[in-house]
């Protein structure tokens, strides 16, 4: 058995985990990246679209050769086919490919001089004294330890490695499967996002459309079971849906799990911080977690980095990370998960109501005034605020469907 020491350990290699490598590197730590899958980026399980706020949040300036398309607004469906438009007047959005995007953070990471270590399976984190002191890998076959200051979670929504060791894991009722296809020869508006709502379609969430320019897009779904069977039945039956797919082709499909709960209760002890999907850093209306998933990382890498620097990684000194994440993203992702715990709690008349209303009493300029992709919960206060809004939701409010 071979033993490798490191200032700190990142197990995987998505956004969270390269961000908080990149922070923890770019303060001259030396810190490794444990990516399982052979390459990094792939298989990869998102939707891709980004917010142009939320890049520069995190500080990021993606490459064009990552980009796949520029989004301005998003279009929601109601369950009878009256949509609403939601735009702002300007690009809101880009929609990126995740390999070549999640292989630019690694590239950006190594030239940060992380060390990115591909094929490597973490079997366990390894405890003294009730402080995790680094992780037990498979490595070509050979057991290898690898001992580390700060050790950080990255390993996305399964977190078993962190419940393995006592800290709450993402309960089951928040992980909805999801599916979507790439397709090819679709008629779609290149510069809008679609969102379909219904009991019919994806009870609990929604079916998508993002567009990938030239007639190409993802069409996706996720709900509360049976992603897969119900995307292809909507690709073939629905009113809208079917018939902008008359002439498209499957390039090919990808699998997922979309998080619509609130994150995990608590992200850290002696000698861990967990972060990301594995924390349940999520938007919960539409199951993104690249920012917030970011966001936490960078957050963790200063702590870890300052806890490599202090020689202290006590829970006392990365508490720090919970402290600071939950300051900036805990308000945002409550009214989120509130919001989305809302829309789901509607039969579709209700979901007809509430869209018809939202048109009617033009509710659309709060979103134009106050909207924000990531930091959904200002937009969300900012409608609450509004009479109108009430109005619309205590019509809506009728058709609460009997499972709520």
């Amino acid at each position: 058995m071979k033993t490798l020491d490191h200032d700190a350990v990142v197990i995987g290699a998505g956004p969270a985990g390269l961000l908080t490598a990149w922070t923890i590197a770019a303060r001259r730590h030396d810190v490794a990246v444990l990516e399982e899958h052979p390459k990094v980026g792939e298989p990869d399980h998102c939707a891709g679209l980004l917010s142009l706020s939320g890049l520069k949040i995190l500080g990021l300036e993606p490459p064009q050769q990552v980009i796949q398309n520029t989004v301005r607004a998003a279009r929601i469906y109601a369950p009878s086919g009256r949509s609403l438009l939601v735009e702002r007047g300007r690009h809101e959005a880009v929609v990126v490919d995740r390999r070549k995007f999640d292989a630019w953070l690694a590239e950006r990471a190594v030239q940060a001089h992380a060390s990115i270590i591909t094929g490597v399976k973490v079997r366990a984190l390894k405890t003294h004294d009730g402080s995790v002191v680094g992780v037990e890998t498979l490595e070509d076959g050979a057991v290898v330890q690898r001992k580390a200051i700060v050790t950080i979670d990255a390993e996305g929504v399964q977190g078993r490695l962190s419940g393995s060791v006592g800290l709450p894991m993402i309960h089951r009722t928040s992980k909805y499967p999801a599916y979507q296809y790439e397709v090819q020869g679709a008629d779609v508006d290149d510069d809008l996002v679609e969102m379909y709502y219904g009991r019919q379609t994806a009870p609990g969430f929604f079916a998508w459309i993002i567009p990938l320019g030239d007639g190409r897009a993802r069409v996706g779904l996720a709900s509360d079971f049976k992603s897969k069977p119900r995307l292809e039945a909507v690709m073939r039956h629905h009113p809208i849906i079917s018939g902008k797919l008359v002439k498209a082709s499957v390039l090919r499909g990808i699998g997922g799990t979309v998080l619509v709960g609130l994150p995990v209760k608590k992200t850290f002890m002696s000698g861990l911080v967990v972060v990301g999907d594995a924390a349940g850093m999520v938007k919960a209306t539409t199951g993104g977690g690249v920012v917030f998933g970011g966001i936490s990382g960078k957050i963790a890498g200063k702590t870890a980095a300052l806890a490599v620097s202090e020689r202290d990684a006590s829970a006392r000194s990365l508490g720090r990370y919970e402290t600071s994440w939950r300051s900036l993203l805990l308000g945002q992702m409550r009214a989120m998960y509130l919001a989305q715990r809302a829309i789901s709690s509607f039969s579709d008349r209700g979901l007809d109501s509430l869209v018809k209303n939202a048109d009617e009493l033009s509710l659309t300029d709060t979103v134009k005034r106050e909207g924000d992709m990531d930091m959904q919960g200002t937009t969300i206060a900012g409608l609450l605020a509004n009479p109108r809004t009430m109005i619309a939701l205590l019509s809506a409010a009728r058709y609460i469907s009997p499972r709520f």
